[in-house]
């Protein structure tokens, strides 16, 4: 204790002093393994002991590619095509799990019911990159060169489907607040235009004809 005295040092920095005594070992000791650790890392870097920032985030990314792959190959292929769409459409589960996505990944850009935002309105008749389930999911999955990202390597195939079901089901639901039109308008064929006119009468015989 004798190296520790009660002499302030001549010096004042808006009156706060300091004695004149010598830093604690401890603190020392940490000093010098600071330095020599930072000379070890160095040589480790350079000679590749020690893997780098880049290396170690590849590794990482080469990770989770290969447990992406195998969680793909261990999920039955879904084939999307329009008959397959067309029958989804009718599914209360994937209507609803549908819902969920878009509130977590779209909502952000075409707001809580879809009447948009940054992104367009899609409860309206009109579509700026096509309006049938095929088209519909085509946007979805390869994303739109106005800024909307391709989903397809963020989602799994089924809840890119999924959001196909609700996305197609807002159609018409007219909320309120709904951003203004935008793309061409789409109109639903009627019921009765599928149908093939059926003549009002009874074409007449030749019979009838030569009474007139």
């Amino acid at each position: 204790m004798d190296q520790y005295q009660d002499k302030i040092l001549d010096h004042n920095y808006d009156g706060i002093q300091e004695f004149d005594n010598p830093m604690p070992g401890w603190w020392k000791a940490i000093f010098v393994l600071t330095v020599i650790w930072a000379a070890v890392y160095l040589i480790g870097i350079e000679l590749n002991i020690i893997p780098r920032y880049g290396d170690d985030l590849k590794a990482g990314q080469d990770e989770l590619l290969a447990m992406r792959q195998a969680h793909e190959k261990s999920q039955p292929k879904i084939v999307v095509d329009d008959a397959m769409l067309l029958a989804a459409l009718g599914d209360a589960d994937k209507l609803a799990q549908g819902k969920e996505v878009f509130l977590t990944n779209c909502a952000s850009c075409h707001g809580n019911v879809a009447q948009g935002g940054i992104g367009p309105n899609l409860t309206d008749d009109f579509w700026l990159y096509g309006q049938k389930p095929i088209e519909i999911h085509k946007t979805i999955s390869k994303g739109t060169a106005n800024g909307m990202p391709p989903w397809e390597s963020v989602l799994p195939p089924e809840e890119v489907v999924s959001l196909v079901v609700f996305v197609s089901s807002t159609r018409g639901t007219n909320p309120a607040g709904a951003k203004e039109p935008q793309g061409e308008k789409y109109d639903p064929p009627s019921k009765d235009s599928s149908e093939t006119e059926k003549p009002d009468e009874k074409a007449p015989t030749p019979a009838e004809e030569s009474k007139g």
